[in-house]
């Protein structure tokens, strides 16, 4: 009965206060802010009127007077209420779908938000730079859920560093929040429960001298050790799932077939993508792959197969003569791949900063923090975006462009990409290569800059760039499976 009152008094007020929030827009910019404030205080109320769920703030004094950068964590609807209701001026980054939710969406588009698209995560990293810029120059405080989605309490998902590199490119600081309220006001009507929802801000991290990916290791750090006195657990890591039955159905589970070609039998893997547009042909330890639109017939993909025939059979022959390493176990003093060498997993229960790199050659993780393998896939990525982005300029020099941007890829079927747009993807499992290899990879990209194709003119391009990016490619080829492997 309590909750059905609190959903009949949200149903009422929510029409009347965004009609309020439209008829102040005209005239003040302020109105429909202070409007939305007074809609989330009461609904937090009459939360704890009619469902018992109160809260406490703790560390008001380390909020900085001027804009800045929030990454907190996202676990219901009671944080999104909270800050309209108490923080100072501000705005939400926030997937575009919210606003087309009648009466709340449309009040949340009078307030300025950052909306972005997360299927197209190319662009919504450009949106959340440039829009985040803006706010930021306006004195605005810009708000990211760092884990990219609500997250279950007790569970943790993958930190994206958009938020800490928005936070450098503008020299802001980016101040980490903890609560609990997915404890108490989980999702459903009926879900809700007694008690109280501790938020606690923590200290501002000045982004001086520091990377965007360094400046969000140490928020998510600080953050993931105050939900673990909070909860008294360690969080486990969060899976995300298929947002509706179109994305279900684009990511179809893997199907085998079997096609004779000569007196070759051939068992290969069709997957369907829903986002795809053309055939892709994949071959590795796991035999072939082919990926597909969803709209392809099976005649179509044997036709590819028997095109590509002599590709497809050298490629398998190769894979079939290599030994697959044994996986990773990711215990303490273990060797890890590292720029053509390697370095020793150390196991420690210290506070640790990813960034930036040392030279003991060791990789260092809490174990305390989460599994080991997602923190040392992490490790690797925080160094990846500098040490490329490096390499990208070194060549672009060459060619006597500027450098184009650089984003990290995590694709296992390709080392790097470059697209129509000028932009350049590079896998972060490169960092397992030596410089040679990864130094071919990187002329390979910036010379498509030029030839986007893989024509005479194109390879002599590279070998303008990079003389020896013959040897390169056969020893990042014999090297494939290692640097894959994880």
């Amino acid at each position: 009965m309590r909750a059905l009152l609190f959903l009949l008094c949200q149903l009422i007020t929510t029409p009347l206060y965004v009609l309020m929030m439209m008829i102040s827009s005209p005239f003040s910019k302020q109105g429909p802010r202070y409007f939305s404030g007074a809609w989330c205080r009461l609904m937090l109320r009459l939360g704890t009127v009619f469902l018992g769920v109160r809260y406490t703030v703790n560390g008001w004094e380390n909020l900085p007077d001027g804009p800045c950068v929030v990454l907190v964590k996202h676990q219901s609807a009671w944080e999104t209420m909270f800050f309209p209701a108490f923080f100072p001026p501000h705005c939400f980054v926030m997937k575009q779908e919210i606003l087309s939710i009648p009466f709340f969406g449309w009040g949340m588009r009078l307030l300025n938000p950052i909306a972005i698209n997360r299927d197209a995560r190319r662009e919504a990293f450009q949106q959340v730079k440039m829009q985040g810029m803006e706010r930021l120059g306006s004195g605005l405080k810009v708000i990211i859920f760092p884990e990219g989605t609500r997250v279950p309490s007790g569970y943790r998902g993958r930190y994206a560093p958009s938020g800490g590199l928005l936070a450098v490119a503008a020299g802001v600081p980016v101040v980490p929040m903890a609560h609990n309220a997915g404890e108490f006001w989980k999702k459903g009507l009926f879900t809700k429960h007694r008690g109280t929802i501790s938020v606690r801000i923590g200290p501002a991290i000045s982004t001086t001298g520091l990377d965007g990916a360094a400046v969000t290791a140490q928020a998510e750090a600080w953050i993931e050790d105050q939900m673990k006195q909070m909860t008294g657990r360690v969080a486990q890591p969060y899976q995300r799932r298929a947002r509706n039955a179109a994305a279900l159905k684009g990511a179809r589970a893997p199907r085998r077939h079997r096609i004779v070609i000569g007196a070759r039998e051939l068992h290969y893997t069709v997957a369907r993508r829903q986002r795809r547009r053309n055939i892709s042909l994949m071959v590795d330890h796991d035999g072939l792959t082919v990926a597909i639109p969803t709209w392809v017939t099976l005649q179509s993909v044997e036709e590819a197969i028997r095109e590509q025939w002599p590709w497809v059979e050298k490629k398998l022959d190769h894979w079939e003569q290599r030994a697959l390493p044994e996986p990773p176990q990711f215990k303490d003093g273990e060797a890890l791949p590292w720029l053509g060498g390697a370095r020793i997993l150390r196991l420690t229960s210290r506070q640790l900063s990813l960034l930036p790199m040392d030279d003991e050659g060791v990789i260092e993780i809490d174990p305390e923090r989460g599994p080991v393998s997602l923190q040392v896939m992490d490790w690797y990525r925080a160094q990846a975006l500098p040490l490329l982005e490096s390499r990208v300029q070194i060549f672009a020099h060459q060619l006597g462009i500027a450098p184009p941007p650089v984003r990290l890829s995590n694709a296992l079927g390709r080392w790097g990409s470059c697209n129509s747009n000028g932009e350049i993807r590079l896998s972060w499992r490169l960092l397992k290569a030596s410089m040679a290899e990864i130094d071919y990879v990187v002329a390979h990209e910036v010379a498509h800059l030029r030839h986007l194709n893989h024509s005479g003119a194109f390879w002599q391009l590279v070998g303008n760039l990079y003389p020896d990016y013959k040897q390169a490619s056969k020893l990042l080829d014999s090297n494939d499976p290692i640097y894959r492997h994880f």
